[in-house]
């Protein structure tokens, strides 16, 4: 086991890819701290992770709040005993305001509310979570810190700009505290994941179906086929599973001279 005893904290840990992180991590050896905004969800994949034989803990975080995020990071620590390890999967799709908006996604119907929770989540959210722990990892002299881009990042999407927005952000974040991080021995890298069916692309799928001009009129089923078909070379979806694997090799030893990397998981939609 490459993460024998040691403790990761997921953020948006109750579902969809960051409860597939979390198990990838658990199987590995980790004790895993899930957070969530929803507290029922955080709980049931603490109860997953526990099923693995593994320590885990469930906190109800918004990662908007900064006293919320250094709560994370002191209860894990006080109930843990220690962190190795941060993952920030906590995430928005962009379509959070509008689920049942028949306009069409262009910018001009995308509403300031829109635009601030999904920078404030996706981006806002790993700077206050890197910052919490960040203390602690300079003077434990290790650490790995993963945050959760995502190919939207890499490429602007027409659909979801703010949210290609948000996603840049954080890889060029990821930079800057590479670097700030270097000289004590602590690891932060970027994951850029591809198309993954979870409950925040189902939204999505339903949002381009109803409103967006190449899709109008499709099911969110084949929204999301076409997505894969017209994006994807190797023509499949990428899994949660993928991803969580790939968090893996990150969080490991395998991994220590790796750091300021945006890695993409995504069947080769991006070539960079």
């Amino acid at each position: 086991m490459r993460l024998k005893d040691q403790v990761a904290i997921v953020t948006g840990g109750g579902g969809g890819l960051g409860e597939g992180i979390a198990l990838c991590l658990a199987k590995e050896g980790a004790h895993v701290v899930v957070s969530d905004l929803n507290q029922t969800l955080a709980d049931e994949v603490a109860g997953k992770v526990k099923e693995t034989g593994r320590k885990s803990l469930a906190i109800q975080t918004d990662v908007r709040m900064p006293d919320q995020c250094q709560n994370l990071i002191k209860k894990s620590l006080a109930e843990m005993g220690r962190i190795d390890i941060l993952v920030c999967g906590a995430g928005v799709g962009g379509f959070s305001n509008r689920p049942d908006s028949e306009e069409p996604l262009m910018l001009e119907n995308i509403s300031e509310a829109d635009w601030d929770l999904t920078i404030d989540v996706n981006l806002k959210g790993v700077f206050l979570c890197n910052q919490a722990v960040v203390p602690l990892f300079r003077k434990q002299k290790r650490g790995k810190i993963i945050n959760i881009s995502s190919i939207g990042g890499r490429k602007g999407l027409d659909w979801v700009p703010h949210y290609s927005a948000a996603k840049a952000g954080v890889i060029v974040f990821t930079q800057g505290v590479a670097l700030q991080l270097a000289p004590f021995g602590v690891n932060v890298n970027t994951v850029c994941p591809g198309v993954i069916r979870t409950p925040m692309w189902d939204v999505g799928a339903k949002v381009l179906g109803q409103g967006y001009p190449p899709f109008k009129g499709m099911k969110p089923d084949d929204v999301f086929n076409a997505i894969v078909e017209n994006m994807i070379p190797m023509k499949r979806p990428q899994t949660a599973e993928d991803i969580g694997n790939t968090v893996v090799f990150l969080a490991s030893e395998d991994a220590k001279e790796i750091t300021g990397q945006a890695i993409n998981v995504d069947g080769g939609a991006i070539l960079s």
